[in-house]
Formats: C-alpha cells, structure tokens, sequence
C-alpha cells in the first residue's frame, strides 16, 4: 500500500481506538443496529457461529474508514497510485516502467460531465441495485456464497461500491487473500461510504479509477484509448462497449475484439431488461459496427523485450489481483536474462535480412546499438541462397534453463511495433503453428516406450496409409523425393524420413503419440484423437514455440520436468501439470517479498527447491537424446559441416512444413534448451526456406553464444545404468551372421536387446550359369554361394527400382539325370509355376525297351485320383512337346505328372505342381474420378486403383494418355503421377495376375488447370 495511504489508516485506526467505537462513528443507534444484525447474518452465512463472530470482531477492530476515500482522491500528489517496476533477472535492467495511469491515460470526469449512456450502461451490467442497495448486495453475496461452497474461488457479489472499496482502501498484500473476512470488510466499509458520501459521489470514484485494459483507468481515458475521443462524445454502442470491459479487461476491443462485441451485447440487453432503452434502440446499437472504430492500441510506453516482458506481466496476473499489479509499487524480478535476449534478437534480425535478399555479410547491431556478438556464431548462407528474396519477414526463438523451467529469452516477433508483421502477435507463446518434422520425436518416443529400440528396422518405401476411414489413402513423400528402403529408426528419425514416421505411427497408435506429446508438456492437440491422422507425425497439428520448447525441456533434463505448479483450475487430464515460468521474485513497495519462483514465498530459486516430475524414464530419454545428437547418422541427409552442429555434444531436430510455409529447429543440451521459428506471421509460403536453412543458423549462433557466455561445459547425457550396448546387424537390428554386410553398435534398454539372428542377408545356392535355385542335381562346380537382402514383400517396387538384386524362385532342372527316374523328365511347365488356358507340356520320355509314355493330372499336392490327358504315346520325345494340357476349365493348385512305361512294365516318373488360374483380375479406380479438376500447382495427382486377383496378382500398370507412367508389384498400388502439363488426360490402370490373365479399367478424364 501507498505511504500516504498507510499513514492514514495507521491515524485513523489510533482515533478509532482512543475515541470512539466503529458504530458510533455513524452517529445513529437505529442504523447502527440494524448494520450489526445484517453483518451478524452475513457472518453467520459466511462461516460457523462463534468462529466467524471472532472474525467479525477482529475485522472490526482493524477496519479501516470510509474517509480514506476522500482522502486518498484529495492527495495533490496521486500517491494513491504507485508505479509498478518490471527487471531482468538481475535487477539491473528495468524492463518496464509501469507508469502511474493517474499521470498517463486518466482524465478526471465530474458526474455531471459522464453521459448518461455510461451511467446507465455501467450499472446495467455491474450494479442493477446500485441505487437501491445499502453498499453491499446481499442477494449477490449468497449467490457467490453458494457457488464457493461447492468448491469455487471466493469471486462475484460485489456492489459498485464494493468494488472501489477494494480498488482504493483494501491494501494491495490483501488483495491476493481470496478470504471471507477481506469480503467482509468490502462490505463494512461499503456501508459507511454509502452513508457518508452519497451514491453520485461514489459513482464518480468507481468511474474514474476503474480499470479498462490497456492501462486506461477512468472512463474518458477508456474513450481516449479505443475511440481517440473524449467520453462526452460517446454513443450508446461506444458506451455499451466500455461498460463491459471492467469485469473482464482483457476481453476489450484491441485484444479480444470477438469477445468484447458478444459482451456488450449483454449489457444492450441488460439495458432493456432494467428499462434504460427500447429494444429498437437497444437493436440498432448492436447492429453497429463498433469494433471498426476502436483504434489500433498505440504506442506510449517505453518497453524492452515486449513480448517476454507482457507474458511475464500476464504470469503475474494470475498470481496477484490486477489492482495490486497496477497500482501497488510492486518490484518484479524476472527470469530474462537480459544479454542473451539481446543477442538472440540482433542474430535472428541478421538472418532474416540476409535471407531477404540483403548483404550476406550484414551485422545488424542489437538493442541499443551495442554489438551484435553472437553474429559471429551464424552461420553463412548457402551460395545459393545468398542474396536472394526468400520471401521472410519473421523469426520468434524462445530459450529456457531445462533444469528449472526459467525462460531466459523470448523474442516474439522481429519488430514488436511492426504492423506489417504483425510484431505485436507474440509468436513464441501465442502462436499456434505445424511443427513439421520438429513432432516426429513423441513418435519415436512412444515406440521406444512400447519395446522398439532405435536399432528396429523400418521400411521407406511407397506406402498409402489409412486416414480415419477415409476412402482416400494418405501417400507420404520424403522431403528429397526418394525412397531410400529398410533403415533403422535412429537413420529414420535423424535423416527426417517422412514415411517411416508415418509407419511408426501406424505401429504405436495416433492416441499414444497424443497422450504422450501432452504429458511432455504440449497443451493444444486438444480436437479429439478422431481428428487427428497419420500426418500428425510430420507436423499435422498446430503447436506453440514455447510448448515445442519446453517439451524437448524434457528429454535435455533426462526425462524430468521443470517449472512451477498449474493453478488445478487450469489443469487438465494427461496434459502436464508444471508450466514454465517468467517470474522470480516479487517484492512489495516496502520491500518485502511476496512472492519467489513461483513458489508464493516458500523459498529461493534454485535448482534444489524448483519443481520437478517424472514424465520420462531416464533410459527412455537416453535413447531419443543418444540419436538426435548422433551427427554421423544425419550427415547423409543434411550435409557436413552443417547449421545442426556447434561444437559440443546437442540433441536437435528441424522442421519444415508443406509450401515452406513454417521453418523450425528445436534442439538443446543439458543445460539449455532452444526454439526457433522463421516464417511470415500471415502464413504466406517463404521461398525454399526450409528448416536447415531458415531456423537452424539462429538456432545455432543462440546456443553457441549462450553457451559459450556462460561458460558451460560441454558435455553430453550421462548413460543410465539400465541402458547397454550391443553389436546389431544393419538394417534388421538383430543378431548377426556370418552372412552381415553391416555391423553396428547400438543402445539398448537392458532387457529388449535383440535375442534372433539376421533375418535380411541370406545366403542362397545359385547355377551361376542359369541364375536358377541349385539343387542337387546341379554340378558342384557351376553352385555359387550369394548372399541377398531379403525384406518384406512390400519392399518389391523399392528394391526393383533400386536395381537390388532377388534370388531367382525358380529351381534348375537342366542337369536332372532323366535315366535317374526312369527315363521321365517333365521341363515346362516349372515347379509352382503359375498357368492358364491350353499348356504346352515340355520334357523327355524314353529309355530302354521304352514302350509309351502317358501324361496326367490330379488336384492338390498329393492327388488321390489323376485325369489323364489325351492317349497313351509310344513315340520316344527328347527335349520336345509332350502334350498339351487344356486347363480352361481348372483353378488351383494342380499336379502334372509323366508316366514313362517299359515293356517289361517297369515305369519311371516325373511330377511338378502347378497353380492352374483361368480368372481374370479386377481392377477399378477408386481416385480421381472423371471430371476432376487440379491445378497445376499440385505437383501431382494421387492415383488409386482398386485391384484384386482370386489367387495372386502380380502387378498393376498405370497409364496416362495411354503411356506407361508406373508400374507397381505391392497393394494397394498407389501412384502418385507428377502433373507434367494442363490439359485433359485420360489416366487407365491395367491389372495382370500370375498366371498372365489381365483385365483393364474404364478411363477416366481429368482436367488439369494453369
């Protein structure tokens, strides 16, 4: 509280105890009786008889008097005001004066002068009994009474005159205390001032003081701030306006001008109810386009680092009631640390300029003009990059103490007062953007924390996902264009590949990935598991810096969260429960302390008493920081040296987001942690400005400056006792074999190391003169031994087109000895060889004192019964046609057997199974359909043909304008055809089974527009 202010009620108390009781002071018994019973009722409502009688004898004792009203508005020297100071985390710094609104945005307005509107508008919406009630509103008190028993906060039932009783007499420690007996001495107070003042004059108080937002206290100085006009100037939709905004000044026009138009309309309404307006005068107020005459919220205080200093102020406002903040004196000791927010502000302008086309060597200095030191950390753009427009304007880069949950820097925008930016929208904390691959993390994390291990092998290859249900499948590209086949998820995830994410994705659940990125701190992805698909993982949400920040906050400290506790109001179910924290110490205008580290006065800010939870287990993290620090694992994909690297051992991820719209890079060290993010604050697409080369090069010249200035040590993360290392076969992760082409070492939580050996080098027996399976029948000479990579069988078109060699699956029958079998050898067709229609059967049926030889089939392997076909030969064959084997009528898996029969009745065989298919395929398109329209700024067309076989299907072909554009082995044969020109094209699909049957699609016809 004020000086002045205390010296008054320390004098008025001492009268009040030498002279005279409190009840005498109002100079009639009858009203002093009836005030005693209405307190004595209201207490007994409040609390439980005899102790709150005690409370209502001690409130009494130390109340003060309604004459501090007039005196505090008599001071010639606004004392009842005192300005509220905001530092850095030394003290050294003022960040923002908080100047005296009394001295600033305040015109003092006579009763008389107020239009009657505000009148009206004011007590509509604030005091309907205003001039009716005694100073108090007993009604309200038992509503808010009722509503706090059932477990709200003491909050509503306060009078007018409650209300600046509160504002102006209550001290500003006391304002914080949410307590019956600070209500009752509201009401005590109210009563007398009612009494002594009369209802215009108390009118004329709350008028003038009241709190309007944007540091406007009074009415005319609201008119001022929103309309640039005196309040005498006022109309009934202007005035209707203002008068919402004291209950909630934060929804007022300039920040919440959706919430404040929906506000005044409940006071139009609450105008008509009591009989102010008509509802036509009520009607045509509301239709007024209101909010197009508030003026943009103007400049008129000095202020460093803005954007840290207001989410710094707002932290405070929900620790301390906004009168105490306005107008209490107090001191705020932030978490800024002033040197490295200047820092990071100049490097992150530096960057921008350069990547608009500016001086590849321009330095711009930082705050103050003082010399930008850590520019020298920057890294230098590409050749091809520099001086080139990339079409940026914006950049915001959060920094925070892992260990502690301290922001150290927070840069919102580039230019706070740029509208052309929108510098005032504070990107870091407020804006909800998608991550790009920055998200991929909590996908590997909830594969880790499900058994996977980063040695699991995934495969990237061309795959169509189901989205939800929807008929559209959703075909993920790499951000190079390519596929690069089976790796292990530490390549995946430190590479970026976008569809092993996916697949990993598709493995552990969406949900998961959602509960997970909640727990490690992100607050948004709040629309429902449903809304959300496969892209999720490559950035498919929207985000705050800040969250992105504070969430890989846990992985540098290891799996542990710091920051201070979430009011239980805020909280909610699986998200986190600490938030980070701006605010260190704040001390009162004597001095004393209120409030530390977010702890409400329990002590210091250190690394022993701050707060911390588990989220993670240490092994957990251990993983995740162990791969996204492993710079020999991403040098295939971004390069070396690259902006990723500084020096010491960092865990870092960047992120780009479709049309180069958002560009991230989120990475840290044990002790600190930091995000950026470059881009236009409207969402307009940057040039090939991707997150290597927009948000990295600030990324890396704020962590090596930081580091470097603060002199910590390079070191990594300690290895958790229960990790170990083991030997794995690339890219299987398993056990290897003589047969591996790729040992590695990798990490493991003890207990999921791999116990199988290497299933994808395989060694195989080849007729190296054939390329055919060896068997035993092969000469020994011609059997080379080739080890192949085996992988899945939706790998097919990856390794075709990669030119990966397959071991053949046909077995070599050349060198059969037909004298072996009894003169019988069947050639074509080849064992489990596929058949259709009238079948050429080749082989050799002869031998000595040969007398026919007879061909036949039966089903199945094994056949109990066998069909002869045609009639019994006596003509030796060699190498010839035997027979032919009409198959129209068959399906399925058949045998074809030779009979060779001698004279003396002796017989010799031969045998091969064969699948018999006489069944056309079906095939269909499922997208796009004739009709459809693109543009040529689609890049492509996502092809979707719906193809099926009765026994195998062995490859779907695809035209466009009757050309060959793909051919694809692996369901559900998705293309994706690069849009060449515009036009119309037809585009047709062709499907061909095993056995050769082939079936072709309807066309369908698209138009592809400029």
């Amino acid at each position: 509280m004020p000086r002045a202010i205390v010296d008054i009620v320390r004098k008025r108390s001492s009268r009040r105890v030498a002279s005279r009781t409190w009840m005498r002071h109002t100079g009639h018994f009858f009203v002093g009786l009836a005030l005693s019973m209405s307190v004595l009722v209201l207490a007994l409502i409040i609390g439980v008889g005899a102790l709150m009688a005690q409370i209502y004898a001690d409130t009494v004792e130390d109340l003060p008097s309604a004459e501090v009203l007039a005196e505090a508005f008599d001071s010639s020297n606004n004392e009842f005001f005192q300005t509220t100071r905001i530092y850095d985390r030394t003290g050294d710094n003022l960040l923002y004066d908080v100047i005296d609104p009394r001295a600033g945005d305040r015109r003092w307005m006579g009763i008389e002068d107020v239009p009657e509107y505000i009148l009206q508008a004011t007590i509509a919406i604030e005091d309907k009994n205003f001039y009716s009630n005694p100073g108090y509103d007993l009604e309200g008190i038992l509503r808010a009474f009722f509503s706090n028993v059932q477990g709200r906060a003491i909050q509503g039932g306060s009078t007018i005159t409650q209300q600046l009783i509160k504002n102006v007499i209550i001290a500003p420690n006391q304002l914080a205390e949410l307590s019956y007996q600070r209500k009752l001495q509201e009401v005590l107070i109210s009563i007398e001032a009612t009494e002594r003042y009369g209802k215009e004059q108390i009118l004329e108080w709350y008028l003038n003081t009241n709190f309007y937002g944007n540091l406007a206290y009074g009415v005319d100085a609201a008119a001022r701030v929103y309309f640039g006009k005196s309040a005498t100037e006022l109309d009934l939709a202007e005035s209707s306006l203002l008068a919402a905004i004291p209950q909630f000044p934060a929804l007022n026009p300039i920040d919440a001008p959706l919430d404040a138009k929906r506000r005044q309309e409940l006071v139009l309404d609450a105008m008509q109810r009591q009989g102010y307006v008509s509802a036509a005068e009520a009607q045509a107020a509301a239709n007024v386009e209101v909010i197009s005459r508030v003026r943009a919220a103007p400049i008129r205080f000095a202020i460093i680092a803005p954007h840290f200093t207001f989410y710094a102020l707002e932290e405070v406002l929900r620790l301390l009631d906004p009168q105490t903040v306005y107008r209490g004196g107090l001191s705020i000791y932030t978490t800024l640390d002033m040197d490295l927010q200047n820092q990071s502000e100049c490097v992150a302008r530096t960057h921008v300029e350069r990547l608009s086309g500016g001086d590849p060597s321009l330095v711009l200095p930082a705050y103050g003009g003082a010399q930008c030191e850590a520019a020298v950390d920057l890294p230098m753009l590409r050749g091809v990059d520099a001086g080139t427009d990339h079409s940026v304007s914006n950049a915001a880069v959060a920094v925070l103490d892992p260990r502690t949950g301290e922001v150290l820097a927070m840069l919102g925008s580039l230019d706070y007062w740029n509208e052309e930016i929108d510098g005032r929208f504070n990107v870091a904390a407020d804006g909800l953007r998608q991550p790009g691959s920055a998200f991929k993390p909590f996908t590997y994390i909830t594969a880790f924390s499900q058994g996977y291990m980063p040695s699991s092998m995934v495969l990237d290859v061309r795959t169509a996902f189901a989205t939800n249900g929807a008929s559209i499948p959703y075909v993920p590209d790499n951000y190079d264009r390519r596929f690069h086949g089976p790796v292990s998820m530490r390549v995946a995830l430190a590479r970026s590949y976008n569809v092993p994410a996916v697949r990993v994705m598709s493995w552990v659940g969406v949900d998961n990935v959602i509960r997970t990125a909640h727990r490690m701190g992100i607050n948004s992805l709040d629309r429902g598991i449903d809304f959300y698909g496969p892209s999720l993982t490559l950035g498919g949400g929207e985000v705050t810096l800040l969250d992105l920040a504070y969430a890989y906050g846990v992985l540098a400290y290891s799996g542990t969260m710091a920051g201070q506790m979430v009011p239980e109001i805020e909280s909610r179910s699986g998200y986190r429960t600490l938030n980070p924290f701006t605010i260190l110490r704040i001390d009162d205008s004597n001095g004393d302390t209120l409030m530390q580290c977010g702890s409400h006065g329990k002590g210091a800010c250190d690394f022993t008493q701050v707060t911390t939870q588990s989220v993670l287990s240490p092994e957990l993290a251990y993983l995740i920081n162990h791969v996204l620090s492993d710079e020999q694992a991403r040098v295939a994909a971004f390069g070396h040296p690259n902006a990723l690297e500084i020096g010491r051992p960092s865990a870092v991820k960047t992120g780009t987001t479709d049309d180069f719209i958002d560009s991230w890079t989120v990475g840290y060290t044990p002790h600190l942690v930091t995000a950026v993010w470059v881009g236009n604050t409207d969402s307009m697409p940057m040039r090939e400005v991707s997150g290597l080369s927009g948000a990295a090069p600030i990324w890396n010249a704020v962590m090596t400056y930081a580091s470097r200035s603060n002199n910590l040590p390079p070191v990594g993360w300690d290895r958790p006792t229960g990790i170990s290392e083991l030997k794995v076969c690339y890219p299987s992760g398993l056990l290897p074999t003589e047969h591996c082409q790729q040992v590695v070492r990798e990490v493991f939580v003890a207990g999921t190391e791999p116990v199988a050996l290497d299933n994808v080098w395989q060694m195989f027996q080849v007729n190296r003169q054939t390329g055919k399976l060896a068997t035993v029948h092969t000469p020994p000479d011609l059997v080379d031994e080739r080890v192949y990579q085996i992988l899945p069988a939706e790998a097919m078109d990856w390794m075709e087109a990669s030119g990966i060699a397959q071991p053949s699956r046909e077995y070599d029958t050349v060198y059969m000895d037909s004298e072996d079998v009894g003169g019988a050898l069947l050639t074509s067709p080849q064992p489990f060889s596929y058949v259709r229609g009238k079948v050429a059967v080749r082989g050799t049926a002869k031998g000595e004192r040969f007398q026919f030889y007879r061909l036949q089939y039966g089903s199945g392997l094994n056949p109990t019964s066998w069909s002869q076909i045609g009639n019994d030969l006596i003509e030796v064959v060699e190498d010839g046609v035997l027979g032919v084997w009409d198959t129209t009528d068959l399906n399925g898996l058949y045998s074809l057997q030779l009979l060779v029969v001698s004279e003396d009745q002796q017989f010799g065989q031969s045998t091969v199974q064969v699948t018999v298919d006489n069944q056309q395929p079906h095939v269909s398109m499922v997208t796009p359909v004739s009709g459809d329209v693109f543009v040529l700024g689609d890049e492509s067309i996502i092809i979707q043909p719906d193809a099926s076989d009765d026994l195998s299907l062995a490859y779907v072909e695809i035209f466009v304008d009757e050309v060959l554009v793909a051919t694809s082995r692996v369901a559900p044969f998705t293309t994706r055809w690069i849009i060449s020109e515009p036009g119309k094209h037809t585009i047709g699909l062709r499907a061909v089974d095993a056995a050769g049957n082939s079936s072709s699609s309807d066309d369908v016809t698209v138009v592809v527009e400029q």
